[in-house]
């Protein structure tokens, strides 16, 4: 028994190793036979673009802020306490040119020019007296001339007396004498018209300062009403009835929004496609955009004036253009961020493609005959995410706008 044991275990195994290796045989004899094929070229699917050739003129993108060309700030011009304040005096409120804006107490400025009023009326009687002694002293002078001029003839005719001895020596003397108290009342009567005449000056000059005190007096009645310069919104109010203001005082701002301006950067690169001088760039339309929320406002302008210098922290240059904002009542405000779109010089004969289009700056591909075909090309500029281009291209010819990897000429491609 323990002999066919063992003889089981040796001849089981090799059995079924003799039946496996039949079976392995068998299935190889019995294989079919593959007949090798040729490899399938790939087809790569692209997007294409026809080619048009033409003259261009884009529109360079900059970045601006609206800007008023009139935005005061209101101060008042004398100090004193606000008793009235105009109806639209309120922040964003609309007023007129002229439209009242605060008033201060007048009490003080009316005492102040009635107090000047007086003054001047005082100083010209004053002068009218000093008028009348100048004519008094000038009569008494003009007859104290007359009574010299008799004094002379007289002391003249008793001289030739004297040398023929028909009057004493005294009488002679006399005579003189009443000469020369003649002649000291005339010099008395010019001294004191001399006098007079300062003091009539001085007493103009007195009336002249306080004429120039009243005028200030009335300018500062006037001032107590602060009116608006010019037709404008209110913002930043800062008063009220019963505060009491300084000179000086801030009151508020008043924005102009007939006059708005959009002020934008160009870069040295922009500038020097758009001018070769200053005056060049003015008077150039510009399409301003104002994005808020979801809507997108238009306006139009016009460029008015260059900024006299490069700004040296970003190497371009400031510009600034007038906006068309004949309804102010819009909702354009001062500190808006716009864009504005500026043309740019016309480009001769150029394609206009998908910057996807180029590859290295110098390159495109051309569709031919389902095949792709390399073109050098001349990058002229870009414009967000198109490019002009110049090469031997022709008109109607598809440029491929798809990259793939191993991109190249020869391979084969079918536009979608």
């Amino acid at each position: 028994m323990l002999r066919k044991r063992t003889i089981s275990k040796i001849t089981l195994p090799a059995l079924v190793l003799l039946g496996a290796l039949a079976i392995a045989g068998y299935l190889k004899a019995t294989k079919p036979t593959l007949e090798p094929t040729a490899p399938v070229e790939k087809t790569w699917l692209i997007a294409a673009n026809p080619i048009s050739i033409s003259d261009h003129q884009p529109e360079i993108l900059a970045y601006g802020k609206i800007v008023s060309q009139r935005d005061t700030e209101m101060r008042t011009l004398v100090a004193g306490q606000v008793v009235v304040v105009g109806t639209r005096f309120v922040d964003g409120g609309y007023v007129n040119q002229g439209d009242l804006l605060i008033k201060i107490d007048p009490f003080q400025f009316d005492v102040a020019v009635a107090k000047y009023e007086a003054q001047v009326m005082e100083a010209e009687a004053q002068l009218d007296e000093i008028q009348a002694q100048f004519q008094a002293e000038a009569e008494n002078l003009k007859y104290d001339k007359k009574q010299l001029e008799i004094s002379k003839r007289e002391w003249q005719r008793r001289v030739k007396l004297a040398k023929g001895n028909v009057i004493s020596k005294k009488v002679l003397d006399d005579t003189e004498l009443a000469l020369n108290e003649r002649s000291r009342a005339v010099s008395l009567g010019k001294n004191n018209l001399r006098k007079l005449l300062a003091i009539k000056k001085k007493q103009t000059a007195i009336i002249s300062q306080a004429e120039t005190s009243l005028s200030k007096a009335r300018r500062d009645l006037e001032n107590v009403e602060l009116t608006a310069p010019f037709s404008g919104y209110l913002s930043q109010i800062d008063t009220a009835i019963g505060k009491s203001l300084p000179v000086n005082g801030k009151v508020g701002r008043l924005i102009d929004l007939d006059r708005l301006e959009v002020k934008f950067h160009l870069s040295n690169a922009e500038f020097g496609h758009l001018a070769k001088s200053w005056d060049t760039l003015v008077d150039r339309s510009v399409r301003i955009i104002w994005r808020v929320g979801s809507q997108k406002l238009e306006f139009f302008g016009s460029v008015t004036r260059v900024s006299s210098q490069i700004d040296a922290s970003s190497g371009g240059i400031q510009v600034y253009a007038t906006v068309d904002n004949s309804d102010s009542r819009s909702a354009l405000r001062s500190g808006a961020f716009v864009e504005v779109y500026l043309l740019d010089q016309i480009y001769k004969q150029v394609a206009r493609l998908p910057e996807s289009a180029l590859h290295d700056n110098k390159t495109i591909y051309i569709v031919v005959n389902n095949r792709l075909e390399e073109r050098p090309v001349k990058l002229i500029k870009r414009i967000g995410n198109e490019v002009l281009l110049h090469g031997e291209l022709s008109h109607g010819e598809m440029a491929v706008t798809t990259r793939f990897p191993g991109i190249g000429p020869g391979i084969k491609v079918s536009i979608r």
